[in-house]
């Protein structure tokens, strides 16, 4: 299966005997009657209609972009952190900067889903958590942008750095919102387990990259 949808995690429960065919169609029911999200809305949660293989494979593309924004001289040092340098890191840097900002928290995710929820598969986890990362690698390519812009040794606020602060806030409140999004949708969790968990393994990604980065890097 190429894409997972919540009509086909519902046939997927039916099919493995999780909620009785009864009951599945009643799922069914009350969610055929809803339009396809568009515009906005679908930026902001893209997982109802992408997902499993075809989102992985996104988050592979944006993977590949963000390692080549890393020529422009930007690092991608943490779940959530990222900032400019003055020379390109090496290659090797660049892909496990990538690895563990996306594989490794992807790996987290899911090993809770699964404490919880039985049937879970990871190649969701890591389609929906690599396509959550595109506002970070947007963020990244306007901060290889605009940074040249900021006088070096100098506090002052410059028209450069005040658009790159409202780009870099927006990135980071639009990421965090695709990856809960994408958490909620990949897990199939609601409530306190679905809100702890995500708040637990969003700080749990970032400090476990930090530390891979530091001993591996």
């Amino acid at each position: 299966m190429m894409m997972t949808t919540p009509d086909e995690r519902v046939r997927a429960l039916v099919r493995d005997n999780v909620i009785k065919p009864a009951e599945g169609e009643r799922l069914l029911a009350t969610m055929a009657p809803r339009p396809p999200r568009r515009g906005f809305w679908l930026a902001l949660n893209p997982f109802e209609r992408f997902g499993g293989g075809v989102a992985a494979a996104a988050g592979l593309a944006l993977a590949a972009l963000s390692v080549a924004i890393t020529r422009l001289g930007v690092r991608f040092d943490g779940f959530l952190d990222l900032h400019a340098t003055p020379d390109a890191i090496p290659i090797g840097t660049a892909l496990l900067e990538q690895v563990v900002a996306w594989p490794l928290p992807a790996l987290l995710f899911w090993a809770y889903a699964r404490l919880l929820r039985r049937r879970v598969r990871l190649i969701d986890f890591l389609g929906v958590t690599g396509l959550a990362r595109a506002p970070l690698a947007l963020a990244a390519l306007a901060l290889a942008l605009l940074a040249p812009e900021a006088p070096a040794g100098t506090p002052r606020l410059t028209p450069g750095l005040a658009a790159l602060a409202v780009a870099a806030t927006l990135c980071l409140a639009w990421f965090l919102t695709l990856l809960y999004q994408a958490f909620k949708n990949a897990s199939g969790l609601r409530g306190a387990s679905l809100v702890a968990g995500f708040i637990g393994l969003v700080l749990a990604s970032e400090i476990l990259s930090k530390v891979a980065l530091a001993h591996l890097g």
